[in-house]
């Protein structure tokens, strides 16, 4: 950090009431001194206290009209003295302020720089760090929670624990090692070694099928809509959507190309994708339009299936049938405003509505909503919704298992003993305990500037 004042807008460019602008380092105060006017000077006020004034050029005269708020080191999020400034919002007075403090000494802040001098400082460690920048982009009420609680610590306490049985564990096969020859250690007794690995592998195991969970809450659900031409796939999505986003015509085919959306139900975000219908077509551009809608089925969390109540089933609706069969599925019957010739006696729990008349919609919105539910549950663990703490827990799950079988095939206490110490590294990479610079600058790196 090389003792540097840090300086960035926090708050987002362009029109509002109030832009925030954040300073933090050990000159922080001193350089707000230099540039503010009121009835307190910055270096004088009170920790936590709020000060009125104005910001004035070297000239003294006035830039904005600010309120100042003192929070001195360690009691401030980076851990380091911290100023805020409130200014008028838009784009010039937070920039004329921005280039005054920089003018008096301060350095414009790097991306995540606050968050990551908080880490440095001992604030917070690197899985509450990187809630943060979870919590700025969380799509879903869900996805903001399980932020929420990463940042609390709930996550890190989940991984302390697992920590702190495999030390105890390499510990205990160490001792055995440095001092077996001496009069009153026991040799470590492999039974119990083996059952303390099976209790941690089990506990890996955990965490891990959490992350498809806490993936899904962070990303959303994949739900594709299909169907043969016509049948309204368009109109029901423009409905879920709540805007017209997709072309909706009477002539089959309008659609050559998947089209997405975001949908939020039950707390949490579904994405939507429109596709083209299934058989529409025989030119190279359709074909290839049904085979990306094949490929989006294959990987699509949940199928909504499209039929025409105002016409007679088709081989082409069983073909579509066929093709979710395997997969979880709603099967919608669209037009049910016009005279049913559609034999639908095979779909008693099919959804019926109107995308033309909007009749029936929320009965869809409701069931996607019990989808996502028996899916995501209620949140009652620590989800893990990072992708690099999954790749952390995998490196620690493949150490604890060398090191089972290790203990099974009788080696040397040296080899388990080992193959622990390199799961606790994978391990401290989540929480920062151990982490390489450049992925601490590449975590930090994501941030947006002022966090």
């Amino acid at each position: 950090m090389n003792g540097s004042t840090i300086v960035a807008v926090a708050t987002s460019p362009g029109p509002g009431a109030i832009s925030v602008i954040r300073l933090s380092g050990e000159a922080s105060v001193a350089i707000c001194d230099k540039i503010f006017r009121g009835k307190t000077p910055i270096s004088q006020a009170a920790d936590r206290s709020a000060i009125l004034g104005e910001i004035v050029d070297p000239d003294g005269s006035p830039i904005d009209q600010v309120m100042l708020l003192v929070m001195r080191a360690p009691r401030s999020f980076t851990g380091e003295d911290v100023v805020e400034i409130s200014c008028h919002g838009g784009r010039l007075a937070p920039r004329l302020v921005v280039r005054r403090l920089i003018e008096e000494g301060a350095e414009p802040a790097r991306p995540g720089e606050f968050t990551k001098r908080a880490f440095l400082n001992g604030k917070m460690d690197l899985a509450q760090a990187e809630a943060v920048i979870d919590i700025v982009r969380a799509g879903s009420e869900k996805a903001l929670k399980a932020a929420v609680r990463q940042l609390k610590g709930d996550l890190s306490k989940r991984f302390e624990e697992l920590e702190d049985s495999l030390f105890e564990t390499v510990t205990r096969i160490e001792a055995n090692i440095d001092f077996a020859d001496e009069e009153g250690i026991t040799v470590v007794d492999r039974e119990e070694l083996t059952d303390r690995l099976k209790t941690s592998i089990a506990k890996m195991k955990e965490v891990l099928a959490a992350h498809e969970q806490g993936k899904h809450i962070k990303q959303g659900l994949d739900v594709v809509i299909v169907g043969k031409p016509n049948v309204g796939k368009s109109s029901i999505f423009n409905r879920l959507v709540g805007e017209d986003r997709v072309i909706t015509s009477e002539v089959p085919g309008t659609t050559r190309d998947v089209v997405d959306g975001l949908v939020g139900v039950n707390g949490t975000v579904l994405r939507l994708h429109d596709t083209a219908g299934v058989g529409v077509g025989t030119g190279a551009i359709e074909r290839e339009a049904v085979e990306r809608t094949r490929r989006m089925l294959g990987d699509a969390d949940l199928a909504l299936v499209i039929l025409d109540a105002s016409r007679p089933l088709s081989g082409e609706d069983r073909d579509v049938l066929g093709e979710v069969a395997d997969k979880p599925h709603l099967v919608v019957v669209n037009k049910s405003d016009l005279p049913t010739r559609a034999a639908l006696g095979e779909f008693g729990g099919a959804l019926r509505l109107s995308a033309l008349e909007g009749w029936g919609v929320p009965d869809l919105m409701a069931g996607l909503g019990e989808f996502a539910h028996r899916n995501l549950g209620d949140l009652d663990c620590e989800v893990l919704v990072s992708e690099r703490h999954a790749v952390c827990v995998r490196g620690s799950l493949a150490g604890l298992r060398r090191a089972a079988d290790a203990v099974s095939e009788g080696l040397p206490l040296e080899f388990p003993a080992s193959d622990i110490r390199h799961a606790l590294d994978c391990l401290g990479e989540v929480t920062g305990r151990k982490i390489a610079r450049r992925v601490l600058d590449e975590i930090f790196s994501r941030f947006c500037i002022g966090k």
